[in-house]
């Protein structure tokens, strides 16, 4: 092992095995025998140390340990043990004695230019100075300032030189406030218990990495649990934030999702001292750290935030939150960023490599868990609303049979009480009676079989999309009084037959629907000279097109007052257009008409990928205050 020397003096001291051999043939056989004994109690106390301090793996106990067992052989008066961190690029006082008293531990920033410690420590070689020259009472790699002046000095490199390329994880120093007061021999010493501590240090420091993998073992185990243990998203994302904040040992944390209509960063999540004056407040798109990973998809890490332009500083003045650093990563769900997961201010130095991948990992849960979540709260809507569906077919089954056939029975049941009586006074009037019973009976059977046909179109079972549309249409164009509006059915197809091709139940079904319920709000409210359903068949797709002359109307202050309103015609045509993975477009403006465009894909694949992507009570709305028209 290299060694730098700094003495007052010009004599360079003679090589500590010259000296023992000259030494040797010098002193008288008491004397040597005296030395031999020294020497093989330093050998073994060494070898104890070696030992000790290697029976522990908690790197607090080590310190301890070597600490004890060096005073067997050295001063320990004035001791030190420094120990390097690497991530924060600090020299760490983990043990102080000055005096015999202990001093607080301390931290500083290696500076390779100045400092005795960080000499050694990044020469990786042993200084000993015999006599400092009459300056300030501190050494300049950061010991604190006593109130006596240091005059020797000696510090060697925590190394273990059997190992190839092995860097020093730390020095140890000690220091005498009297000149002179270290000698090779000692140099030699401390250099034998800091290759003990080297591998004591070492293996501590492997533990306390395997550790730290189980505990995030561990956590990622516990996400899993939580995962599966509730649906309910605030409490499956609070344990886990809870469960981060920990590990990661950080000030705050928050989980932030992006609002699909403002592209706005909004806190679903947040933990720490300001945690409810945070939940607030609303990040705007690509706006401060978190916006940025939101609208790339790319993590950041950033060690001095307040140097770093991108920081949104309006929360931490608004809070009074200082925020030193922080690591953010995105919440990713199909391939679309949903929102970011952030951590700040390590208690510990700076985030790390390990911190970011873990942290990502546990946005993976998290995305999971919002999409669980998500899926469950819209199970429950879509049950609740079958069940509201139901009860509106029961009451509007129960209003037309009332209204239509019912009235007819009835009218057909009078009628035959006065046939009855005019059979025994005036006969005559029989065959008029019967014709007008016969009439009534006509239009009792034909809104019976329309109503059956609504609520279970068989042609369209049988027959397909084109053909259960055609009938339709031509049923509501009888039962409107007058010709207008006339009701137009177009098909666009390759298909031989005419007709478009045959599609999957559901997807005919829910094209069927939404063009009943259209045409029949078209009717009432539309004013429409003409109304025309027109059907493209592409390679990709159906393309359905309703589209009237009628008033038209403002499509966006409707859809923001329906919760004014009783009707929900909209948002039913949105949910039924997802439910089969398609895509709803809107065009109305007052007195110019609507188009309202059904997009599905013929690929069962395409039609999953997106109901995924935007949720089942999601659908992909375009509205436009444009005109519609027929034209």
């Amino acid at each position: 092992m290299d060694m730098l020397k700094i003495q007052q003096s010009n004599n360079v001291p003679v090589n500590s095995l010259e000296k023992s051999s000259q030494m040797f043939v010098e002193e008288g056989e008491s004397d040597r025998l005296n030395r031999l004994t020294k020497e093989i109690k330093e050998v073994s106390t060494l070898y104890n140390i070696g030992v000790a301090v290697g029976a522990s793996l908690e790197l607090k106990e080590v310190i301890k340990t070597l600490y004890k067992e060096s005073t067997r052989l050295i001063d320990t008066s004035n001791f030190a043990i420094v120990l390097y961190n690497e991530v924060t690029e600090t020299l760490e006082f983990k043990l102080m004695i000055d005096q015999g008293k202990t001093a607080k531990p301390m931290s500083v920033k290696l500076a390779e230019d100045r400092g005795l410690t960080g000499r050694v420590l990044t020469s990786q070689a042993p200084l000993l100075v015999s006599d400092f020259p009459a300056v300030n009472n501190t050494d300049s790699a950061g010991q604190p300032r006593f109130n006596q002046r240091i005059r020797s000095w000696l510090g060697v490199p925590i190394l273990n030189p059997a190992v190839a390329n092995d860097s020093a994880q730390g020095v140890i120093v000690t220091w005498s406030y009297q000149p002179n007061a270290f000698t090779d021999h000692d140099l030699w010493l401390l250099s034998a218990i800091a290759t003990q501590a080297a591998i004591a240090v070492r293996n501590a420091h492997l533990f306390e990495s395997s550790q730290r993998r189980a505990a995030e073992m561990v956590l990622l185990n516990d996400v899993a649990r939580t995962l599966s243990s509730t649906l309910q998203l605030d409490e499956v994302l609070t344990r886990i934030m809870e469960q981060v904040e920990t590990l990661l040992n950080v000030e705050a944390g928050s989980l932030l999702l992006t609002d699909q209509t403002t592209g706005e960063l909004v806190f679903q999540i947040a933990l720490g001292d300001k945690a409810a004056e945070v939940k607030p407040f609303r990040i705007p798109k690509g706006q401060g750290i978190a916006g940025e990973v939101a609208l790339t998809g790319t993590p950041l890490m950033i060690a001095n935030v307040d140097q770093d332009k991108r920081h949104f500083k309006k929360l931490d003045q608004t809070t009074n939150f200082l925020t030193r650093n922080i690591l953010c990563v995105p919440l990713v769900l199909y391939d679309q960023i949903i929102g970011v997961l952030e951590v700040m201010n390590k208690q510990e130095g700076n985030f790390t490599q390990t911190d970011l991948d873990l942290l990502s990992s546990i946005a993976s849960y998290a995305a999971i868990a919002i999409q669980n979540a998500r899926l469950h709260e819209n199970v429950l809507a879509e049950r609740d609303k079958v069940v509201e569906a139901e009860e509106e077919a029961r009451k509007k089954l129960a209003r037309d049979l009332h209204d239509g056939p019912t009235q007819l029975v009835a009218g057909i049941k009078m009628s035959l009480d006065f046939s009855r009586k005019a059979l025994e006074k005036e006969p005559s009037l029989l065959p008029k009676e019967l014709n007008y019973m016969l009439e009534l009976a006509d239009r009792a059977t034909y809104q019976m079989r329309t109503m059956l046909f609504e609520l279970r179109p068989l042609v369209l079972e049988t027959q397909g999309l084109g053909a259960a549309l055609q009938v339709f249409i031509d049923r509501r164009q009888k039962d409107i009084t007058g010709e207008i509006p006339r009701l137009t059915l177009k098909v666009e197809t390759d298909n031989p037959s005419g007709d478009i091709s045959r599609q999957d139940g559901k997807v005919e079904a829910a094209i069927f629907a939404i063009v009943q319920e259209t045409v029949n709000n078209a009717i009432k409210h539309a004013q429409a000279q003409n109304i025309i359903v027109q059907l493209t068949e592409t390679a990709t797709a159906i393309y359905t097109v309703i589209r009237d002359d009628g008033q038209g109307f403002d499509v966006n202050g409707v859809m923001n007052n329906y919760e004014q309103r009783g009707s929900l015609g909209m948002i039913n045509l949105k949910e039924r257009t997802q439910l089969i993975g398609g895509e709803l477009n809107i065009r109305s403006a007052p007195g110019h008409g609507t188009r309202i465009t059904i997009q599905v894909p013929k690929e069962q694949s395409e039609r999953i990928k997106k109901r995924n992507v935007t949720g089942t009570l999601s659908a992909r709305l375009v509205l436009t205050d444009q005109p519609g028209s027929v034209g």
